[in-house]
């Protein structure tokens, strides 16, 4: 982990708010592993004063690294209208990562939205060991403008299973239905498979995922989605409730954490046991 000034080399718009960010310079993130996390911060002046959490999408041996983003506000508008040239400044890499791909096991690997890219990372890093037939990418949005990078996914051979709410594309619904009717799949197929689960998106869609693969024994990742000042544990200001401990912080101790280690809560309209 450290600082350092990068310069955006590319900036390419993939509709609906969504854009990818190329950045030069960033021999530092060379080693990062999926999941992993920047605070990033462009030559804007005090407004807004805080720098932005972001995933990383893709990162190359010579110095570059890929960004996947929304414009949903002032920080990441700024940085969708941002030209090539432009110096933005970088902490990272932060928090931890997925575990690594293996041939003893399928990775199903849940997007929501904008919580794609830690998990194309880690489908971009299956493939570079000759692992991607291992994985499968279920990815869900709310309409097929959502659904980006289609073609860089098919390209490195990965299979896709896309559910959108409006029913544009793939599967109508969302994306944890997908997810259920794929691990329907493999327990037919093969009882004796070992499924793993790793998720990234909105916070509910992340708890809806964990009670999936609670009872079928799954091990089950989640990456948590959190607004943070710092991205190092100082501000204190990304704490989750936690089984192991009263509240981990999702900068120092994750991103990415075991479900079963979270407090999951129960499904909406639940009434826990002897509740009145």
């Amino acid at each position: 982990m450290r600082y350092f000034d990068a310069r955006i080399i590319e900036n390419r718009a993939l509709g609906n708010g969504y854009f990818v960010l190329r950045m030069g310079g960033c021999d530092s993130l060379a080693q990062s592993r999926p999941g992993q996390f920047i605070m990033l911060r462009g030559d804007w002046g005090r407004d807004p004063l805080l720098p932005r959490p972001v995933s990383l999408l893709s990162v190359a041996p010579e110095g570059r690294a890929d960004l996947l983003a929304k414009s949903v506000g002032r920080g990441t508008r700024l940085l969708e209208e941002a030209l090539p040239g432009t110096r933005v400044s970088v902490l990272g890499p932060l928090g931890n990562g997925f575990p690594d791909p293996t041939p003893d096991s399928v990775d199903l690997l849940v997007a929501g939205g904008v919580g794609m890219p830690p998990l194309f990372m880690q489908a971009e890093h299956a493939a570079r060991r000759g692992l991607v037939g291992r994985c499968e990418m279920i990815y869900g949005g709310r309409t097929s403008r959502d659904l980006v990078l289609l073609g860089e996914m098919r390209g490195m051979g990965l299979a896709t299973c896309l559910a959108t709410e409006d029913g544009s594309v793939g599967r109508r619904g969302r994306v944890t239905s997908a997810l259920e009717a794929r691990i329907d799949y493999h327990r037919t197929a093969n009882r004796q498979e070992r499924l793993r689960v790793f998720a990234c998106g909105p916070r509910e869609m992340l708890w809806a995922v964990a009670r999936i693969a609670e009872p079928h024994g799954i091990e089950c990742y989640l990456s948590m989605e959190e607004q943070m000042a710092c991205g190092i544990g100082v501000c204190l200001g990304c704490a989750i409730p936690a089984g192991s401990r009263p509240f981990r912080y999702v900068c120092s101790d994750g991103p990415v954490f075991m479900a079963s280690d979270l407090i999951i809560p129960p499904a909406p309209g639940h009434v826990a046991e002897g509740a009145t």
